[in-house]
């Protein structure tokens, strides 16, 4: 009766939830093999975090910047502005914006060079062709120098109302980076991102539910990783996988204000092939890297002795 039990059970399953109990069955060795390497990874952050603090967290500090990245969202830059002068105003204080134009060939250009002369927080910079968003991160990066960074989205699928406020609170003492957590999402890329975010909660130790979306992290961090090895897919995952403390918030989705995703299924296979190259080097230069970075950077603006450990491994 048991066993009967089991097998109906098994076929009442939906089909995302059978497609995730495969992940787990296929990556579950992935866990176990670096459960030893993150044990160690996260006992020496902690005495490295006794040594050298983390910086102030960002709700009390301020040292934030909020970087948006956008490519042909040109119906969508007005009431982004409008949006982001709102959230200012009901939080009672303003932060820098970072907005990275990664190779527009719409009207987003004219309309940003109008835009940025009637908002004093807005920043532009124009990628002349497209680097994709990996580059935008490194642009953000070389023209950033406040504690935190926080990754928006032009196309408002996520509020900054209500998403800025809640990632800003959810980053206390301790934590070095909180992301967004899509709730009611309708995209239909439900599937392919639970696969994702499953496989890397085995292989990394990360513990949140979706990583490549809204995300607020310690810039110094981020500086320290090898972009081009990582892609912006990872970013949370290495970090997690190095034992340091990645946290999570639920956000609501909205559907896209206007325009088109930017993103096909071309990406699955991309971001496959990147994780199996990415999850080798975490075994080996990964380890090396890993415990220079736990030792030697510093949340006190150490970066150069950082870029020089990325160099080197």
């Amino acid at each position: 009766m048991a066993i009967l039990k089991l097998i109906q059970s098994e076929h009442t399953k939906s089909p995302v939830e059978k497609a995730l109990k495969n992940c787990e069955n296929r990556f579950a060795f992935i866990g176990s093999i670096t459960n030893h390497f993150k044990h160690n990874c996260q006992e020496k952050l902690a005495v490295n975090r006794s040594t050298f603090p983390s910086p102030p967290p960002p709700q009390e500090s301020r040292s934030v910047t909020v970087v948006v990245p956008a490519l042909n969202e040109e119906g969508n830059l007005e009431m982004l502005m409008l949006v982001l002068e709102q959230t200012f105003q009901e939080l009672g204080f303003t932060l820098p914006v970072l907005l990275i134009d990664d190779g527009s060939i719409d009207n987003s250009l004219q309309l940003l060079t109008y835009l940025s002369k009637e908002y004093s927080f807005l920043q532009v910079i124009r990628h002349p062709y497209r680097r994709g968003v990996t580059g935008v991160w490194k642009t953000a990066l070389a023209h950033t120098s406040s504690d935190w960074l926080y990754w928006g989205q032009a196309d408002l699928e996520s509020d900054f109302r209500t998403d800025l406020p809640l990632l800003l609170k959810a980053c206390g003492p301790g934590v070095d980076g909180v992301a967004g957590w899509r709730q009611k999402r309708g995209d239909g890329k439900i599937v392919a991102s639970s696969l994702a975010n499953s496989t890397c909660r085995l292989a990394f130790g990360l513990k949140i539910h979706d990583m490549n979306w809204i995300k607020l992290v310690r810039r110094d961090l981020l500086a320290a990783l090898p972009l081009d090895l990582v892609t912006h897919r990872y970013l949370l995952a290495i970090l997690a996988g190095w034992g340091y403390s990645i946290a999570e918030v639920p956000t609501p989705w909205h559907p896209r204000y206007s325009g088109k995703s930017k993103f096909g299924r071309g990406r699955l296979i991309a971001s496959a092939m990147d994780f199996w190259q990415l999850w080798w080097w975490f075994q080996t230069k990964g380890r090396l890297l890993s415990a220079a970075h736990l030792e030697y950077i510093t949340p006190l603006k150490n970066e150069q002795i950082a870029q020089k450990i990325v160099a080197n491994a």
